[in-house]
């Protein structure tokens, strides 16, 4: 269950980046209302990370 939860931890923090990444883009070459969508995302991704990243820890300390 360990490498799940750290496979989705991972993938929340490349869709974050990825997300990130567009974002600035859009804000660059079409506009704030366009960036904020994608700014969005990588906060909620950002957010999931965390999450994830929590819940491993407790996966960790359980098996303990």
């Amino acid at each position: 269950m360990e490498k799940v939860v750290r496979f989705l931890q991972y993938m929340w923090l490349m869709i974050g980046a990825i997300s990130f990444c567009v974002a600035i883009y859009h804000l660059l070459f079409t506009g704030i209302e366009d960036a904020l969508f994608f700014f969005f995302f990588a906060a909620m991704a950002g957010l999931l990370f965390y999450v994830r990243k929590r819940q491993l820890k407790r996966f960790q300390n359980m098996s303990k």
